[in-house]
């Protein structure tokens, strides 16, 4: 059963609000905001069934198992590897090694034969990203590197010359 909701709404604007405050937002009036009454309903129908109700251990697993990085560490830190589909923020002080870790799972990964990978980063050009590689021994044709930035060819919109006079 549906919780009915109060609506507020200001005497001096009209301005509804979800709850009662001493001071319309709209017009700044103070104690005008009064009850209106519940508010209308919406009843929303049930969309198709996608998928029939199993039993949980009929449930296909293997699809969102997590694969190992090849980083032991960082396996046990995100609790077996990584699970497709999910998204996981990497932060930490600048030059703590967040990059020279990602790369290293990115050749790992690459090279076990379980698929590409692909290097992106917002602030390391294709040319530093490779220098990185070959200092880290991760240098290979199976990680793509992604990166760009203005000492990319290409990178960025291109340039507009503005011309002087009329």
């Amino acid at each position: 059963m549906a919780r009915e909701r109060t609506a507020y709404h200001c005497d001096q604007c009209g301005f509804v609000v979800p709850k009662w405050v001493g001071r319309c937002p709209d017009c700044k009036a103070w104690g005008s905001v009064v009850e209106a009454g519940p508010t209308a309903t919406r009843k929303v129908p049930a969309g198709p069934v996608s998928a029939p109700a199993l039993p949980i251990a009929q449930v296909e697993v293997e699809a969102a198992r997590a694969r190992p990085t090849g980083v032991a560490e960082l396996d046990r830190v995100l609790g077996s590897g990584l699970v497709p589909g999910a998204v996981i923020l990497l932060a930490g002080e600048p030059g703590v090694g967040k990059s020279t870790l990602l790369l290293e799972v990115a050749q790992s990964y690459a090279s076990s034969g379980t698929g590409r990978a692909l290097v992106v980063t917002g602030e390391e050009s294709t040319a530093q990203v490779r220098l990185r590689a070959e200092r880290t021994g991760a240098l290979s044709e199976k990680p793509l590197p992604g990166g760009r930035d203005r000492t990319d060819r290409g990178a960025g919109p291109p340039r507009r010359r503005l011309s002087r006079g009329c």
